[in-house]
C-alpha cells in the first residue's frame, strides 16, 4: 500500500517500508510497519512499539510501557493502558493521561472520545472535553462538521457541539462548501437532496430507479410466492426444468431473480441443516450458500445435491433466458447474451411454460 509515496513491503512474514523507487526505508524485519501518518511511521515488534520518521531514523524506541499505541496525527498519539486511552507527543510525553474508555485519532483538533456509559464526546489537543458525552455515535470531524446519530438516524454538528444538521436522516455526505447531500425514507421510497447548514434542502429524484427497482422487487417476491404455491397445487416446482436451471447458481455475481425464487421456494422445503433443504414431494435436495466475493460482494450459490423422483413437466430451457430484475457486482455484462430483461409476467410465465407433452393437459 501506499501513503506519501511510501510502500509496505515483506520479506517472509516481516514488514518494511520502501520508496516509490524501491528504496528500502525501514527493512523488513519487524512484525508490522503501519503506512506514513504525520511524518511517522509506527513499527511493532512482539510487544514493542517505537516510532520512525522518513529517513528510517528512530524517533521514539521501542517501548511496552503502553500496551496499545496509535498513529500519529496532528503530533499527537493515542496510547492504552489498563484498558483506558490518552496521548502522547512525539517526545513521548503523556500530554493526555489514559482516561477515556476509548479515543480515536486527531482530526481538526478535535478526538472523539467515549466514557463508561458509552456516550461520546470531543476533547481539543489539551484534553479540555469541547463537545460533552451526548452521542451514542460520533465520527470524526471533517470540514468543520461531525456526524452524529444511531445507525438509523444522523445529524451533524460543529466543532462546539452544537447541533447544525438535525438528526432525521438516514444518510449524510460529505459537507462540502457549506453543503451536503442528505437522504430520508419516507414511506417505502428514499428521498435525496442537497442541504445547505443553515438552509434547507433542495430535493432531487436521484433515487427513484432505486425506489422504482425496490418497487418491483418486492412485486417480483410475491409473484414468486404465489407461484411455488401453485406449482405444489399440481406437484412440485422440481417438476419444472427451467425452474431448477433458474434457482441454480453458482456464479460470482450476484442474481437477485434466483435470490427471490429460492427464498420463495425455501419456504416450502424441508431444512436438514448444514444449509440443505429437501423437497418433501419428490426427495429432491438443494444445497444452498451465501458465498463472499469480495468485501461487499455475497452472493447466494445453489446446487442441486440430489435430484428427485420427478416426471418432468416444464418446458426446455432455451438459449436466451428472460429476467426482471437482473445482476449485480463485477462483470455483469457477460451475462447480457443469454438473459435478457423482460416484466414480471414473462418471467413467470417463462418458468411455468409446460413441455408439449403436457401443455394439452
Amino acid at each position: 500500500m501506499d501513503a506519501g509515496g511510501y510502500f509496505q513491503y515483506y520479506e517472509g512474514n516481516k514488514m518494511g517500508i520502501k520508496t516509490a523507487d524501491g528504496d528500502v526505508v525501514i527493512p523488513a524485519i519487524y512484525d508490522f510497519v503501519a503506512l506514513l501518518s504525520d511524518d511517522l511511521f509506527t513499527v511493532t515488534e512482539g510487544e514493542y512499539t517505537a516510532y520512525f520518521d522518513v529517513a528510517g531514523n528512530i524517533v521514539l524506541p521501542f517501548s511496552n510501557k503502553y500496551e496499545s499505541y496509535g498513529n500519529f496525527t496532528q503530533g499527537l498519539a493515542r496510547v492504552m493502558t489498563n484498558e483506558k486511552w490518552g496521548f502522547i507527543n512525539k517526545a513521548g510525553v503523556e500530554v493526555i493521561p489514559p482516561q477515556f474508555l476509548y479515543a480515536d485519532e486527531f482530526a481538526e483538533g478535535r478526538a472523539i472520545v467515549r466514557n463508561e456509559e458509552e456516550l461520546h464526546g470531543a476533547i481539543d489537543e489539551q484534553g479540555n472535553l469541547v463537545v460533552d458525552y451526548w452521542f451514542p455515535l460520533l465520527t470524526n470531524f471533517e470540514n468543520g462538521y461531525a456526524k452524529f446519530g444511531d445507525l438509523k438516524t444522523w445529524g451533524l454538528i460543529d466543532k462546539t457541539g452544537k447541533i447544525v444538521v438535525p438528526q432525521i436522516y438516514i444518510s449524510i455526505g460529505r459537507v462540502y462548501r457549506n453543503k451536503v447531500t442528505v437522504q430520508v425514507l419516507e414511506g417505502e421510497d428514499y428521498k435525496e437532496g442537497e442541504l445547505t447548514i443553515g438552509g434547507e434542502v433542495v430535493w432531487n429524484n436521484n433515487l427513484e430507479h432505486l425506489n422504482e427497482f425496490n418497487r418491483k422487487k418486492k412485486e417480483f417476491a410475491v409473484a414468486c410466492e404465489q407461484l411455488v404455491e401453485e406449482m405444489y397445487r399440481s406437484g412440485c416446482p422440481c417438476e419444472y426444468e427451467r425452474f431448477r436451471d433458474f434457482i441454480q447458481w453458482n456464479q460470482p455475481v450476484g442474481f437477485v431473480d434466483q435470490e427471490l425464487l429460492f427464498s420463495a421456494f425455501m419456504k416450502k422445503l424441508q431444512h436438514l441443516g448444514n444449509n440443505l433443504y429437501r423437497c418433501e414431494h419428490c426427495g429432491a435436495c438443494y444445497k444452498q450458500k451465501w458465498s463472499q466475493y469480495s468485501a461487499f460482494l455475497w452472493v447466494l450459490n445453489v446446487t442441486v445435491s440430489t435430484a428427485g423422483n420427478v416426471i418432468n413437466r416444464g418446458a426446455p430451457v432455451p438459449a436466451t433466458i428472460p429476467v426482471a430484475l437482473g445482476f449485480y457486482g463485477y462483470g455483469i455484462e457477460k451475462y447480457n447474451d443469454k438473459y435478457d430483461m423482460q416484466d414480471i409476467e414473462s418471467v413467470i410465465a417463462y418458468l411455468t411454460k409446460k413441455s408439449d407433452a403436457f401443455s394439452s393437459q
